[in-house]
């Protein structure tokens, strides 16, 4: 399990089964491992005096004699809670992001400042129910017109909406938010940039502009320049003035809004470098996770001559799951550590220089060389990220397959991927490379790709193809 996932399951334990018990921070692993003889989660070192316990084992004997009489109070886990003690879902839900507003809230918090009548607020706030991601309603305003009607018969009006959305577009920004169509969020940011830059009387660049927009978009879109300088009689230098008109505008608005949240990475497994001597160390990710042990008091309980059968052999098998429980978690981070140290020896290199120098890493060679099954290395290393001195990264990527060079050295397709970003990074923008021409330039560095490759490359990274990356001022 992710480490988040295995804080729940801690918890749903700890709820379940009270012969599994929390180490207090301020208990001593001398006492710890004197009451159970178990060692704590995550491999952490535990510090602190011995333990009360009389108090907390009355707290779950209390809860046990009352279990499916009193459904309505409280557990022993929230009365544990309650007095202050670790909660690792409570942890775990604090390592949650922050939901980021939608753009419906954002604009209705914009819209809200507005100062228009009653009826044009509320039929501004029907219709930004209807815009998309990109800014733009996604129905015609008939439909919607027509579909607000069919839920409510005060439903405001086609006309009203009309004029609500006229004082939507006036006073929402980014300017061509809560446009009909591409082509009206494009003409309304025209207005707005046109009355913010200084403009001599004879230009006609905006002119022209809006000519492009209204006529000329679907050869715009596939940059046939020499069809439209055809069709408009237009020279070259005109054309370049509008289309750099053109560059200023953002064809999808709402995007600049939007506020993606981002998620939270909590490393299971963080490895450090002692630069003294020259090392990369793994370690256990520690405060999520509680530590666990058996508590004493069930396993004196189940010792006991005054205990009858019964409870003997129901104490006997909370005891027995509590501590097949704390061996699994203990057996996930050894397994874990393992599988990271592997990494470290083969990913040295690149954990020194970064870029590159990530090699091949087939799960299979983890496997043989941890005489395990090539399901278990897949299982420790799902959903697990590992900080590593050149940042954090899911532990899945370091096992990176790849091909060979002409040399006979072996590189990663995430190096050969990279790679291709550079190439074309480094390319003349005027006479960008063709997918062939970045076929042979990868070759002359050792690396033979095949074209199909190339493009897969390319269109992961989303660079477009070479016309539309061309730069051109003699269009």
């Amino acid at each position: 399990m992710p480490l988040a996932a295995l804080a729940e399951r801690v918890e749903a334990e700890l709820e379940s089964n009270v012969a599994l018990e929390q180490v207090e921070p301020s208990e001593s692993q001398a006492s710890e491992d004197a009451a159970s003889g178990v060692d704590a989660v995550n491999q952490a070192t535990a510090a602190g005096p011995a333990p009360a316990g009389a108090d907390r084992f009355e707290r779950a004997q209390e809860w046990h004699d009352r279990m499916g009489d009193d459904e309505s109070g409280e557990t022993w886990r929230e009365a544990a809670r309650r007095d202050g003690e670790f909660d690792p879902r409570a942890a775990a839900l604090a390592s949650l992001p922050t939901r980021g507003e939608s753009l419906e809230e954002i604009l209705l918090s914009q819209w809200a400042l507005c100062d228009a009548a009653q009826p044009i607020m509320q039929a501004g706030r029907a219709l930004l129910e209807f815009v998309g991601e990109d800014g733009f309603l996604v129905r015609p305003l008939e439909e919607i017109a027509a579909t607000l009607a069919a839920a409510s018969p005060d439903a405001p009006t086609l006309s009203l909406l009309t004029e609500a959305l006229s004082r939507l577009q006036s006073h929402l920004e980014p300017t061509g938010v809560a446009a009909r169509d591409l082509t009206e969020s494009l003409l309304l940011q025209l207005t707005e940039l046109e009355a913010t830059l200084t403009a001599h009387p004879a230009e006609t660049r905006f002119q022209d502009a809006r000519i492009l927009v209204n006529q000329y978009m679907p050869d715009l879109a596939q940059r046939k320049i020499a069809v439209i300088r055809a069709k408009t009689q237009w020279s070259s230098e005109r054309l370049d003035l509008a289309r750099e008109v053109l560059r200023h505008l953002d064809p999808c608005p709402g995007r600049a809004l939007k506020i993606e949240s981002s998620p939270v990475v909590r490393p299971d497994v963080i490895i450090d470098y002692d630069s003294e001597a020259d090392v990369y160390t793994a370690r256990l990710a520690s405060g999520v996770l509680p530590n666990l042990r058996v508590s004493e008091e069930y396993l004196k309980l189940a010792q006991a001559k005054r205990s009858d059968p019964a409870t003997k052999l129901l104490l006997n098998d909370g005891i027995r799951r509590a501590r097949w429980f704390i061996d699994a978690i203990e057996q996930r981070g050894a397994t874990l550590l393992r599988v990271v140290n592997v990494v470290i020896a083969r990913q040295r290199e690149w954990l020194d220089t970064g870029g590159f120098a990530l090699e091949p890493l087939p799960m299979t060679e983890v496997a043989r060389e941890m005489k395990m099954n090539v399901s278990t290395i897949s299982r420790a290393v799902a959903g697990k990220w590992v900080e590593t001195p050149r940042g954090s990264f899911e532990l899945r990527k370091l096992f990176a397959s790849g091909t060979e060079t002409d040399s006979g050295s072996d590189i990663s397709w995430l190096a050969v991927k990279a790679k291709v970003g550079e190439i074309i990074a480094a390319e003349d923008k005027t006479d960008p490379l063709s997918d062939q021409a970045i076929v042979e330039a990868l070759k002359a560095t050792g690396i033979p790709l095949a074209r199909r490759t190339v493009v897969k490359y390319r269109e992961q990274l989303g660079i477009p193809v070479a016309r539309i990356r061309k730069i051109s001022t003699t269009d």
